[in-house]
């Protein structure tokens, strides 16, 4: 690997950290982007309630970024709304926002105990790679049911789909893996965000996109209401979060431990406990603002290998810039308005590139995978997926704390999996080993 041109605590000249914090922004913003249209989408919000959730969801990850590059985690990771609690949100939409915002809040101080009292490293072992590559499989096949309607263009008034939608989703798609695989630098890392301005451009000019909205609002304005409802504690989602903040802490460990093979592991320990902790706090604030909580991104490693800049003040600028978009309405208005089917499609690719990763954890050592393993990896995801498209209809005639549970593949997986790896299916090494 090459030496990095500025280290971890090393501040880079300010025009450079500017430039650098620009990249950070242009990678995490369509991130940002799709996972706020898909909540307003699931939640049946409007273009006016889509604006106000994209301009809370701005101001919680810059701020949630910005804090632990100071005094979190400390590392140069963007952090961004997490998949797994966004999956949660789509179970939960049907009993509301304030539903979504009481379960978060419960998981978030859980992660924050966990954090806080230096726990991570006694539950750490549960998190095998076989745990956490099912996990990330997971996150991936169960947002499919909630993905496919939006790529194949299925609306009110097109509740079959529409073939010009699907075709312009796989445009996008197939541009943003053409851009990331055949280009380098730049053009690679603003993959999604080209694939996404080339999909707006397709359906603008097809007549299906209307900015009149977007046109008549202010160019700065507050977003009104400034924090989302009062939050609600309905056992379900409280559950589901609990279990769904156990998928953060596996994706945020993993995230950890990737950036310390690049910038170093001095006080990992420490800066693990920090991070967990801090990602409970910024769960606390997005379940306040009504929003997605967030998760420190894998994908920044990639970033530091190709810039070869480690340093954690450009993410920290990028996070005071997207503060500051925050306030910004007429912008704001537009990116809300990027159609569900651009917005899917650029997510299946993100997705396809998670479920690498699981995959190259769970075979992960070279040894020849057993009947168990096979069994252990198998029947989660083929159990959890299968869940996650269990038809309403059939939810109705269990009672109304377990229908959340059954419907989320996510859960369904995480409590399959830590079962058959821990008490069903045991390897004996482990239980002489404790």
């Amino acid at each position: 690997m090459e030496p990095l041109l500025f280290s971890v605590d090393e501040n880079p000249p300010y025009g450079r950290s500017v430039l650098y914090a620009v990249q950070w922004l242009l990678i995490v913003l369509p991130l940002i982007t799709v996972t706020s249209n898909l909540m307003a989408s699931f939640l049946g919000m409007d273009l006016m309630q889509a604006t106000v959730l994209f301009q809370r969801f701005l101001l919680v990850v810059g701020a949630v970024t910005a804090v632990q590059c100071l005094a979190g985690h400390r590392y140069p990771l963007v952090d961004g709304p997490s998949a797994a609690l966004l999956l949660s949100v789509a179970v939960l939409s049907g009993d509301g926002l304030a539903a979504v915002s009481g379960g978060m809040l419960v998981g978030a101080v859980l992660l924050l105990l966990i954090g806080a009292f230096g726990l991570v490293q006694r539950i750490q072992p549960l998190f095998t790679d076989r745990v956490v590559g099912v996990v990330l499989l997971l996150i991936s096949t169960t947002l499919l049911p909630f993905l496919y309607p939006m790529v194949i263009g299925v609306s009110d008034g097109k509740p079959q789909g529409d073939p010009w939608v699907l075709a312009f989703s796989h445009i996008v798609i197939l541009a943003i893996i053409l851009l990331s695989h055949w280009t380098r630098g730049f053009s690679s890392n603003l993959s999604i965000f080209i694939g996404i301005l080339l999909g707006f451009s397709m359906m603008f000019a097809m007549g299906r996109i209307d900015l009149s909205a977007a046109v008549s609002l202010p160019w700065f304005g507050v977003p009104k209401p400034f924090l989302g409802p009062r939050p609600v504690f309905e056992l379900p989602a409280i559950l589901s979060f609990l279990l769904a903040y156990m998928a953060v802490l596996i994706n945020g460990l993993g995230s950890y431990l990737a950036v310390a093979e690049v910038v170093g592991k001095d006080g990992l320990k420490r800066k693990i406990e920090r991070g967990i902790a801090f990602t409970g706090v910024g769960g606390l604030a997005a379940a306040l603002f009504g929003v997605v909580g967030t998760v420190s991104y894998s994908l920044s490693p990639g970033v530091i290998l190709v810039t070869r800049v480690g340093s954690r003040f450009p993410v920290l600028i990028c996070g005071l810039f997207l503060m500051v978009l925050a306030f910004l309405q007429k912008p704001g208005a537009v990116l809300a308005s990027i159609p569900d089917s651009v917005v899917g499609a650029a997510l299946f690719v993100t997705l396809a590139a998670q479920m690498g990763v699981g995959i190259s954890l769970v075979t992960r050592g070279g040894n020849e995978m057993t009947v168990r393993d096979y069994l252990v990896i198998g029947l989660p995801i083929l159990m959890g997926t299968a869940a996650s498209m269990l038809p309403p209809q059939f939810l109705t005639m269990f009672p109304a704390p377990t229908r959340a549970l059954m419907g989320n593949g996510l859960i369904v997986g995480i409590v399959l999996v830590m079962l058959l790896e821990h008490v069903v299916l045991r390897q004996k090494s482990v239980v002489s080993s404790q």
